[in-house]
Order: C-alpha cells, then sequence, then structure tokens
C-alpha cells in the first residue's frame, strides 16, 4: 500500500477573554455533521503574518473586534484529510486576545453560536483536548 503524502498547515486564533474574565467560544459543524465547541482559528493565508491571521480569523468567527495581549505556546498535531488521502502536520499559533467593540451576532457563516463562558466551563465545552490545554494556559 502507497504511503500518504504529507503536508504541512499553519493557522492561528486566539484565546478571547473579556472584562469579566470571561472566555469566548464558537460553535460549528464537524466534516460528519457533529456540533463542535472551540476557539477561533483559521488557516494564515499567503503573506499573512499568524498574528493578522488570528486578529482577522477571530473577527470573522466572533464578530468581534479584538486586540491581541500576548502570544501563547504554539501547538501542533496530525491529521488525516480522507477526502484528499494526505496526511497533514499542522502548526498552530495562539494569542491571548481582549474583545474591543463588535457584535457577536455578526459572526460569519461556519459559525453556529457565539458564547461567553466561565473559563472552567470553557474547558469543559471545548471539543479538543488541545484547545482546553490552551484555554488553561491563557487563563492561568
Amino acid at each position: 500500500m502507497p504511503s500518504r503524502r504529507v503536508e504541512t498547515a499553519v493557522s492561528a486564533g486566539g484565546v478571547i477573554i473579556d472584562a469579566e474574565g470571561r472566555v469566548v467560544l464558537t460553535s460549528r459543524r464537524s466534516f460528519k455533521g457533529e456540533l463542535q465547541w472551540g476557539l477561533p482559528k483559521g488557516l494564515v493565508e499567503k503573506g499573512e503574518q499568524p498574528l493578522d491571521a488570528a486578529l482577522r480569523e477571530a473577527r470573522e468567527e466572533t464578530g468581534l473586534e479584538v486586540a491581541a495581549e500576548a502570544p501563547l505556546p504554539r501547538i501542533d498535531y496530525w491529521y488525516v484529510d480522507s477526502t484528499r488521502d494526505v496526511r497533514v502536520h499542522k502548526f498552530v499559533h495562539w494569542f491571548r486576545m481582549r474583545p474591543t467593540g463588535g457584535d457577536p451576532s455578526a459572526h460569519d457563516a461556519e459559525t453556529e453560536e457565539v458564547v461567553f463562558l466561565a473559563p472552567e466551563e470553557a474547558i469543559s465545552r471545548a471539543s479538543f483536548r488541545s484547545e482546553r490545554e490552551v484555554i488553561r494556559g491563557a487563563v492561568s
């Protein structure tokens, strides 16, 4: 059996924490139609810096205007894109952010809901272990 092709992908996102200490999570549907809760993030576009991508993705997915406060540790993981039969090594740059304006109802079409949660609730609701760890690091 031939080995899968391997690609690298780079994304960026943010842990948005409001003045009351609440963490912003978004919900969206997976490719299988399952509801998933997570942090706003997306691919870094060609010529874009990770911080710029993180700010753009946070704005698009939450409807909020945000400002970056500090970088958080980068994470990486592997997954298989079965539609293209490719193994992907994904790197995600994270930033701690605060909202400066905007309207959560103005999120993009891929986001179903935007919620503000106490840190403990955000950690328990986040669908992915890696994002739970990022939230823990941002609120500590």
